[in-house]
């Protein structure tokens, strides 16, 4: 749950500087900026990048569900065990959490650097264009 918590403060916290970017360039740009109308959903490429992301968060999340699950089963062993089989189950537990905790950290590493290149796209398609981003969507609906 721990990894959760700090997963979503990870993006809302890129997404706050990536949306107050985008504000101060708002505020930069010429006012020759094509109607509202037409920057009403991204261009057609980079929807199927959104989708992308989306599908690539939710892999992640599924990811860290079974990491939880393994790691519940470990320590279930653990409480169970006596003498040494006490101590290696101790060792599993411990192991475990250390390789979730190096993937977790690569994978986050990885999805950062994937989210801010797609916020810098957004940003180039104009502010329109990163309010429809069904990735920013979701982060808006997101309860704290």
């Amino acid at each position: 749950m721990k990894i959760h918590t700090t997963v979503s403060a990870l993006v809302a916290g890129c997404a706050v500087v990536v949306m107050s970017a985008v504000s101060g360039l708002a505020a930069q740009t010429p006012q020759d900026q094509p109607a509202a109308a037409d920057q009403a959903k991204p261009p057609s490429g980079m929807e199927a990048t959104c989708q992308a992301m989306m599908a690539e968060r939710e892999k992640m999340m599924t990811g860290m569900k079974a990491a939880d699950q393994r790691l519940d089963e470990l320590v279930a062993t653990m409480n169970t065990a006596s003498g040494m089989e006490k101590m290696t189950a101790t060792a599993a537990v411990v192991t475990e959490m250390v390789t979730q905790r190096r993937t977790m950290r690569e994978g986050m590493m990885t999805m950062r650097e994937g989210m801010m290149s797609h916020m810098m796209e957004h940003m180039q398609a104009g502010a329109a264009s990163m309010a429809m981003c069904p990735m920013m969507k979701q982060m808006g609906d997101m309860k704290h």
